[in-house]
């Protein structure tokens, strides 16, 4: 198999077990790949580009790691990232009618994208969630904005801590 951005990291470790070492020794965040409910579900919906921005890293630098361990040559990157914006949109800045800490929910081995999908179904149009996280949570904004969602993501007040704004459409 050929390690690319969208390769699923559920199909890179089926493939290459020994890469679970290597993502841990990457960053401490990769630890969480070692939990049982986050590797049978959000392993196979995030894509190595969307687990890069977890793990601090960018997408190309994880892949060309990743190639690397496994005898694959570098390849670029030409995709646009996720940005992180500086400003709040005033649609955010309304009182949210729910608030998610994704980070928490990892760390009770619930799974955020579930979640997330549970309160979206609850949302009317124009209600506003507001994601924080300790990483861009970036497999539950590409399916938000799937939904047509409108999603701001914002550095926090401390460093690598996110908040992301979803309004339901």
């Amino acid at each position: 198999m050929e390690i690319k951005f969208n390769t699923k990291v559920y199909d890179l470790l089926k493939t290459y077990p020994e890469l679970l070492e290597v993502l841990i020794k990457l960053s401490p965040r990769y630890k969480k790949l070692k939990n049982p409910i986050l590797k049978r579900t959000i392993t196979r919906l995030a894509s190595l580009r969307q687990a890069s921005y977890l793990g601090g890293l960018s997408p190309e630098n994880l892949v060309n790691i990743l190639r690397a361990e496994v005898g694959q040559t570098p390849i670029s990157d030409e995709e646009v990232s996720i940005e992180v914006s500086t400003e709040l949109p005033t649609w955010a800045k309304k009182e949210k009618q729910f608030n998610l800490n994704a980070t928490e929910l990892l760390e009770e081995n619930k799974n955020p994208f579930s979640v997330m999908n549970q309160v979206y179904k609850k949302m009317k149009v124009g209600d506003v969630v507001l994601l924080e996280s300790d990483f861009i949570p970036s497999p539950l904004i590409d399916e938000m904005r799937k939904k047509q969602a409108i999603v701001v993501v914002l550095e926090g007040e401390k460093e690598f801590w996110y908040k992301t704004y979803i309004k339901k459409k």
